[in-house]
């Protein structure tokens, strides 16, 4: 195969990504259209009315401190390859990446902000490479290890509405789940020489930073979920822990999909696998949005304007 040829079949299948990207968004969005046109504007802002002040507050503080554990995926990628910056730095590209990536897509917008950040830092476009792969590998054994142990122990019920059906029980996924995440730490523990497939190089972290991005990944998923579960209603009659595994879900789905920001994706498998008044559920998602995407972008963008200006600044000086 050619050059061209290749370019032609990369461009063909960039396009097909897109197509599914897009046709995954307008399923998502119907759906959620068919939930929402049950209820008046007026029922919906009377319902998010009606979530508490200390709800918010709790939420936001759930948020503050989610992004603070964010970080850590950026300290750890940076320690696994080997590269060291100040903790004021990955602060920063950390904050803007996610906040970017959460409403945008990670490969629409989060890397190429990741990628402005590490590059002018003087990092190569291979260490920016792996330092995007361990980001990724951070976040999975994180929902691996949490998402398998959440099915052991609190299986949910997953709606035939939803049209996804195991082939077998929650348990089994959950061991499988649970098993792959512990795989990666015994390869860790025991593989201290990078493998080589198909004449490229692959290097696993220590085990004591593959241990550490399980647990950071592990925190930042039920540091959200708490942000989102806070806003249900108090009598909703669903336990944090019966809650999570809907929302770890939806999180994988949206990550899957990578539909920007999940729009549509998150809101319809929430509404679908919680067993709460939907209405009620409707409401603590909007909230949600707006507490943990929009308010975190909004800061985000303003702190990189600043930042821009200030770079170019004293590059003019």
């Amino acid at each position: 195969m050619t050059a061209h040829e290749n370019t032609a079949h990369s461009a063909v299948l960039k396009i097909l990504g897109r197509l599914l990207v897009f046709a995954i968004f307008c399923g998502a969005a119907w759906l959620l259209y068919t939930e929402i046109r049950k209820y008046s504007l007026s029922q919906i802002l009377d319902s998010i009315g009606r979530i508490p002040t200390a709800a918010l507050v709790a939420s936001l503080i759930f948020a503050i401190i989610n992004y603070i554990i964010l970080i850590g995926y950026d300290w750890l990628a940076l320690k696994a390859i080997h590269k060291k910056l100040s903790l004021p730095k990955v602060s920063l590209v950390s904050f803007i990446g996610q906040a970017v990536s959460y409403n945008f897509g990670a490969l629409l917008g989060g890397s190429a902000v990741r990628f402005r950040f590490y590059s002018l830092w003087g990092f190569s476009p291979m260490e920016f490479v792996r330092l995007i792969l361990m980001l990724a590998v951070t976040f999975w054994i994180g929902a691996l290890g949490l998402t398998g142990a959440l099915f052991i122990f609190f299986p949910p019920d997953i709606p035939e509405e939803l049209g996804v059906h195991l082939p077998f029980s929650p348990f089994f996924l959950g061991t499988i789940l649970l098993a792959v995440a512990v795989g990666y730490l015994v390869i860790c523990a025991v593989l201290h020489k990078p493998l080589h497939i198909f004449r490229r190089e692959f290097s696993f972290p220590p085990f004591h930073i593959a241990s550490a991005q399980a647990l950071v990944a592990g925190a930042d998923l039920i540091c959200a979920g708490a942000c989102l579960y806070i806003l249900l209603p108090a009598d909703s009659g669903i336990g944090f822990f019966e809650f999570l595994p809907a929302y770890l879900l939806a999180m994988v789905a949206v990550v899957l999909t990578h539909v920007p920001g999940g729009a549509g994706v998150l809101e319809v498998i929430i509404l679908h696998l919680t067993d709460i008044d939907r209405q009620s559920v409707l409401a603590a998602l909007i909230c949600f949005r707006v507490i943990y995407y929009l308010l975190p972008l909004l800061l985000a963008a303003l702190i990189f304007v600043l930042h821009e200006i200030i770079t170019r600044t004293g590059k003019a000086q």
